[in-house]
């Protein structure tokens, strides 16, 4: 049983003064038990702070929340300079204003504060905080508050009638799930009956939902003594589930895990007070593991759980993932007859991994070339990777910087460099390996010549490059679109006319185009083929590769490739064979540009 005092203004000639009640009430603050009535229906409210004006609006309340007696007796609080500042002018605001300032959540309590002030309240004494469930659809608990001063809100709203004192505040304990489960409603209630259950306004604000949970990895770092991680985490569901467990995980299973004691920390408290228990957040724990252990991708994932092994009901939260091996070439320069390579290779399972190579493949992971690092060339300084990668132990001596030849077999490929640390001298066992792809010694496009990554071989003919169609002489060089249709054209001279013929068995005048070209089905035919570009009518000046029309413009009848020095080369018509004709005996009407 909790004595509890609750307050109604009253006026004494010309004072204004507080009567306390004091007041027996069961769990008054706290959610009550079936007997006492509770409100069992939301108010037809929209997801926004509202106002309630009438008690029909607002009927979904209980009638009573506990039983109460009072003794009253007279407490003076406050006088105004002018006894009439507290009432309604004669066009007096009618709305019903409010404000919560704050929802925090500690020490097992909801604590709200915040203030409510409407002209609508005269005559309404008694000011109620209510908790309303809007899930579950019920009361939760509700108190009777002694409304504070504020001068702020006067400041802003001069003609209503409580403004100075409209603040409050009130602690609920939290001893319930449906708290930290559900979304919750908070209500003020001005009500002129010492129950609060009539005659009375409402004020509902914003529906808040106290189920939150966040994390923070503050550090990660390998040590001596193993892998040690400090951080925080919060869970609405550890008002349940007291239990708070630290996992190591590896690919997502599972390595280790310690059960924590959370220790307090107030900075998490004060950005995340509405979250449950935040004041006593941190952890800081270090996992004895084997270091050949920590590979692949790790993670640490925070548990709450009812289950004091750590099983059990829980929830949990996963950290982003840790990548065990991790480098880079800063470096890879062709000088001369040597390559200079600098990077860095930190890995969490290298202790003990004396010996270190750099290895050459080309890119049927053929080896080239491998050397081992002397002193001087392994273990340099990197403090920005161990400031990256903390939780690797070598971080930050994980550099290496090496001129290794320049082999005839490396020249003209794309080459794969791989840093390796080994238990062996030979460094053909007990490794790890860190590969980077994408290096080249005169490879691809060099020039107007292009050499394939993988073979070294410099192209010729008709060569597919990632997709697209290149055309190179004997000796490598890339030659123009319109120079390959020329030179495709003239290489079949003396194949024989074949009406619909687009093949070196045969070809008709625009067959021999789309051949040369190598244009698709939709360009088969003349009157389709002079739509490839614009119309020029000084055809003597028709470039190497243009196309050479003769008739209308909208329908041609026949079609030539220009050599550029006023011929071209085409297929004439039945009974004759490709050949080339000057255009001063057969002169084309116009030609387009390719």
């Amino acid at each position: 049983m909790d004595t509890k005092k609750h307050y109604k203004m009253y006026k004494n000639g010309k004072q204004w003064c507080y009567a306390a009640i004091a007041t027996v009430s069961v769990a008054v603050g706290i959610f009550t038990g079936s007997t006492a009535a509770q409100a069992d229906t939301t108010p037809a409210q929209p997801a926004v702070a509202t106002q309630q004006t009438n008690n029909a609006s607002s009927s979904a309340m209980s009638s009573s929340v506990a039983s109460t007696s009072a003794q009253l007796s007279s407490v003076k609080t406050w006088q105004p300079a002018d006894a009439q500042m507290q009432k309604a002018t004669a066009n007096a605001d009618n709305g019903n204003h409010a404000y919560l300032d704050n929802v925090d959540v500690s020490n097992g309590s909801l604590h709200l504060s915040g203030w409510n002030a409407s002209n609508q309240d005269q005559g309404k004494n008694y000011h109620y905080v209510i908790v309303y469930d809007q899930t579950q659809h019920r009361e939760l608990a509700r108190q009777a508050v002694q409304n504070t001063e504020r001068d702020d809100v006067q400041n802003a709203y001069q003609g209503v009638y409580n403004a100075k004192y409209s603040g409050f505040s009130a602690d609920f304990n939290i001893d319930s799930s449906a708290y930290l489960n559900d979304t919750l409603q908070i209500v003020s209630r001005y009500s002129a009956s010492e129950s609060g259950n009539s005659n009375y306004v409402d004020y509902w604000f914003n529906p808040i939902n106290l189920n939150k949970r966040g994390y923070y990895i503050d550090s990660l770092k390998q040590t001596e003594a193993g892998l040690k991680v400090s951080g925080w985490m919060i869970d609405s569901q550890s008002y349940s589930k007291h239990n708070a467990y630290v996992f190591l995980m590896r690919d997502g299973k599972e390595v280790a895990r310690q059960h924590v004691i959370l220790m307090p920390r107030h900075d998490v408290a004060r950005a995340y007070k509405d979250v449950y228990n935040s004041a006593n957040s941190g952890f800081n724990v270090t996992f004895n593991v084997d270091p050949y252990q920590l590979t692949g991708n790790l993670q640490i994932m925070m548990r709450f759980t009812d289950d004091v092994n750590g099983n059990g009901n829980f929830s949990d939260q996963y950290s982003k993932v840790y990548t065990t091996n991790a480098g880079y070439t800063d470096n890879f320069t062709v000088q001369g007859n040597h390559i200079h390579l600098s990077g860095w290779h930190a890995a969490t399972n290298a202790q003990g991994m004396d010996h270190q190579f750099i290895i050459v493949l080309d890119m049927n992971n053929h080896e080239l070339y491998r050397t081992e690092l002397t002193a001087g060339q392994k273990n340099l300084s990197r403090n920005d990777v161990a400031k990256a990668y903390p939780w690797m132990s070598n971080a930050n001596v994980s550099g290496y910087s090496v001129d290794i030849p320049l082999l005839d077999s490396m020249q003209h490929k794309g080459l794969k460099i791989v840093h390796r640390y080994s238990t062996s001298a030979d460094g053909n066992s007990n490794y790890v390996d860190f590969w980077d792809n994408s290096h080249s010694v005169n490879s691809g496009w060099q020039g107007d010549h292009y050499y394939d990554p993988t073979t070294g071989r410099m192209a010729t003919g008709q060569t597919n490059i990632n997709g697209q169609t290149y055309y190179f002489d004997n000796n490598g060089k890339l030659m123009s679109r319109q120079q390959e249709a020329v030179n495709r054209a003239l290489s079949v001279r003396g194949t024989r006319y074949v009406w619909g013929g687009n093949t070196p068995a045969g070809f008709d005048c625009s067959g021999l185009v789309q051949w040369a070209y190598g244009l698709d089905g939709g360009h088969r035919t003349t009157y389709t083929q002079e739509t490839l570009g614009a119309h020029h009518y000084d055809v003597y000046n028709a470039p190497v590769g243009a196309l050479v029309f003769f008739g209308s413009g909208t329908a041609p009848y026949h079609v030539g490739i220009s050599l550029g020095n006023g011929t071209y080369v085409h297929a004439p018509e039945p009974g004759d064979v490709v050949k080339v004709t000057e255009m001063r005996y057969y002169q084309p009407t116009f030609y387009v540009v390719m």
